[in-house]
């Protein structure tokens, strides 16, 4: 009952006020256009153009554009923002990203709208290759299979090995001290 009563009070106040509430169908469409086609990229970050356009052709100036590209984390597939870029007076921008896989990627321009403006997405299509070296950099790091998968194991084995041989010392101790401060069968007969 409290619910209904505040919006009818709210509606009655926006009613008195003149005020109407803004609505989505109230916002000029938009459009964005990549300057470029298929970008293939070998090596080296992506350099993206693209322009903001409303129905009529003008720019929109201070236009706030998200990059999104599928990215794999743990077994799931989940768009990422990967770079964003705000338009300048002639409705144009500029996003740099370091594309992180090889491969064909369908990129995601997303406007989510601003005042007075609706939002838009285009779609941007990157071929992403392998650098070309003139030689193919040595592998760094161990290469045996087994040296990653059981090197772990040494820094451990070495510490429960000190702690073992700490522990025989202790003991050993103990022992010849317990044997040295024994009350000899001598003294106890006088």
């Amino acid at each position: 009952m409290k619910r209904l009563l505040a919006v009818a009070s709210l509606g009655f106040m926006i009613a008195a006020v003149g005020i109407e509430p803004a609505h989505a169908g109230d916002d000029v469409a938009t459009t964005i256009v990549a300057d470029q086609g298929p970008v293939t990229v070998n090596g080296q970050p992506v350099e993206l153009r693209f322009h903001v356009r409303d129905a009529a052709g003008r720019p929109v100036p201070g236009a706030l554009v998200r990059l999104f590209v599928p990215v794999e984390f743990m077994g799931e597939t989940k768009n990422a923002i990967v770079g964003e870029g705000t338009t300048n007076d002639g409705g144009s921008a500029v996003i740099r990203f370091a594309p992180a896989q090889t491969g064909q990627v369908v990129g995601t321009l997303a406007f989510w709208g601003s005042t007075g403006y609706a939002p838009s997405e285009a779609t941007v299509t990157f071929d992403i290759q392998k650098p070309v070296y003139a030689y193919d950099p040595a592998p760094m790091g161990l290469q045996a299979w087994w040296a990653r998968s059981y090197l772990i194991l040494v820094p451990f084995a070495v510490i429960w090995a000190i702690y073992l041989l700490l522990l025989w010392l202790v003991v050993r101790v103990r022992r010849a001290g317990a044997a040295a401060s024994a009350p000899s069968d001598i003294a106890a007969t006088s």
